[in-house]
């Protein structure tokens, strides 16, 4: 645990008995950056950096706008880490009113302008923020909605009609200790705020430089600006000097993404594993051609996907990537190979540079709870309940069970919130929706659960196939789950539920398997 924020911060939640497991890995060797430190050696270049739909930003033009913004904000007083929405959806002028809040000294909320608006009422009034960026307003918006969609936040527009990028652009930027706050998702409750240190994005930043052996080239932006998982591509790729791309439409549009990475010869991508593997199944593994390097984060990763991208795309590696939003992205990360097609569970692999996890002991002999330490953690004020203290060292209380396989890589068995006791057995859902997906004619699984006072699991199912065997796939189940964790029904659907950020909606799915007759 040598670097593991020993010590940091220790009041700020409970001490957890020490009794568990460390795993550490790889030593990140001095303080982490700034992430601006990474960033500012790439600006002035002629590269591409930012490409959408409507044009392109050199590193220099990137440079111009982003301290144009700077300059916006500190004219209106801005103090240092003040908070600042950003009311878009991604673009490149989107990038550059986020850099340009970072060279401010401030730190940016990104609140999407394609969210429903009462989300974005809550994310803009929950931000403490006063005024808020629009850096592009999308086609077709209805200024009025907009407005309705910020509150009371002063709208700030900077995008090409409103900034002075001919200035003299030698004037100092800002620092300030923290980068962003982004809001963990959820299918209920209100959105909370998690706010990350600029330190911890450039750690996290550092350690995919570190990582990944296959340069940026182009990377596609494939989640909204709302959620954290964009952070990683958007700062990887402009901490490599490669080029951002954004594909037109609203993330989740895979042919808009197909033809993103035929254009620019993308290289890279992240998306959660339910859409990459839609995109597999809809035939547009030829227009990914060019990727070297595919990255699945934020559900589980099927075995069957892990086979269909090797059959698919055999010359780009697949990487299981897991952490919170409170750690800075991510904080383990497994590279897939055929034997993760053939086994029951893929695993998330391995601390990254810097961290340290430890697993509580669970009293059962079962999986333990995962908490993680290192440098990624976010701001003390973010979900304070959550972080805890072991062995003098501060950590994330993930809520997400896991084991340690023989070889060191950790296998994610779901979370204490989603578990069932069925029959008096605790299963969890991740668990039976993995043995649905691994029935045959099945490409996509997901697991509602009706309201107590019984509750049970009920199986919605895409499938490949014209007509349902419900009997066959029972007769599947049987060979990996108890006859306890069995669902009660098994229905097909013609697609899942999902929420903005392309998760799987548990909600919707507990509301259907409730309503059900």
């Amino acid at each position: 645990m040598t670097e593991a924020d020993e010590g940091a911060d220790a009041a700020s939640g409970a001490e957890l008995p020490s009794a568990g497991r460390w795993l550490t890995g790889p030593p990140f060797g001095g303080r982490p950056p700034h992430i601006l430190d990474l960033v500012e050696p790439h600006l002035g270049r002629d590269a591409p950096a930012v490409a959408d739909a409507e044009g392109l930003f050199g590193y220099r033009a990137l440079d111009e706008a982003s301290r144009a913004v700077a300059r916006l904000l500190l004219a209106r007083g801005t103090g240092r880490d003040e908070p600042v929405v950003v009311h878009a959806t991604a673009s490149r002028w989107t990038i550059a009113a986020l850099l340009g809040v970072l060279r401010a000294g401030c730190r940016y909320v990104p609140v999407d302008a394609g969210f429903p608006e009462d989300r974005q009422l809550r994310m803009a009034r929950r931000s403490g923020a006063r005024l808020a960026l629009v850096p592009d307003p999308p086609q077709g918006t209805d200024p009025r909605d907009a407005a309705r969609a910020t509150g009371d936040l002063e709208r700030v527009p900077c995008g090409p009609a409103d900034l002075d990028t001919s200035r003299d652009n030698g004037f100092p930027t800002r620092r300030g200790a923290l980068a962003y706050t982004c809001f963990t998702s959820g299918s209920t409750g209100l959105p909370e705020p998690v706010t990350v240190p600029a330190t911890a994005l450039g750690w996290s930043t550092a350690a995919r430089l570190r990582h990944y052996a296959e340069p940026v080239g182009a990377f596609l932006l494939c989640s909204s600006i709302s959620f954290d998982s964009s952070m990683a591509g958007i700062w990887w790729t402009l901490a490599t000097g490669g080029l951002l791309v954004v594909p037109e439409g609203r993330p989740g549009d895979l042919l808009a993404l197909a033809r993103a990475a035929e254009r620019h010869g993308a290289s890279h991508l992240l998306l959660v594993p339910s859409l990459y593997g839609a995109a597999l199944r809809g035939g547009l593994a030829p227009r990914l051609r060019t990727l070297t390097t595919v990255i699945v984060a934020g559900e589980t990763c099927p075995p069957a996907l892990v086979e269909r991208h090797l059959a698919a795309l055999p010359q780009a590696a697949l990487h299981n990537e897991y952490g919170p939003t409170e750690c800075t992205v991510w904080s383990t990360v497994h590279t897939c190979t055929a034997a993760d097609a053939r086994a029951r569970t893929v695993p998330i692999g391995r601390p990254v540079s810097g961290v340290s996890v430890h697993l509580a002991p669970a009293a059962d002999g079962g999986p333990g709870e995962l908490c993680v330490a290192g440098p990624g953690l976010a701001d003390a004020a973010s979900a304070r309940d959550r972080f805890v203290t072991v062995d003098g060292t501060r950590c994330f209380r993930t809520g997400d069970l896991v084991t340690v396989r023989d070889d060191g890589a950790l296998l994610f068995h779901g979370r204490r919130d989603h578990q069932l006791k069925l029959g008096g057995l605790r299963v969890e859902r991740a668990e039976i929706e993995q043995a649905l997906t691994a029935c045959e004619g099945v490409v996509e699984a997901g697991v509602g659960v009706t309201a107590s006072p019984r509750p049970r699991p009920v199986g919605f199912v895409v499938t490949s196939e014209e007509t349902l065997d419900v009997h066959r796939i029972r007769t599947q189940l049987l060979r990996s789950l108890p006859t306890t964790a069995l669902p009660a029904r098994v229905v097909a659907v013609s697609a899942l539920p999902r929420l903005p950020n392309g998760k799987v909606d548990h909600g919707t799915l507990d509301d259907r398997a409730t309503t059900l007759r």
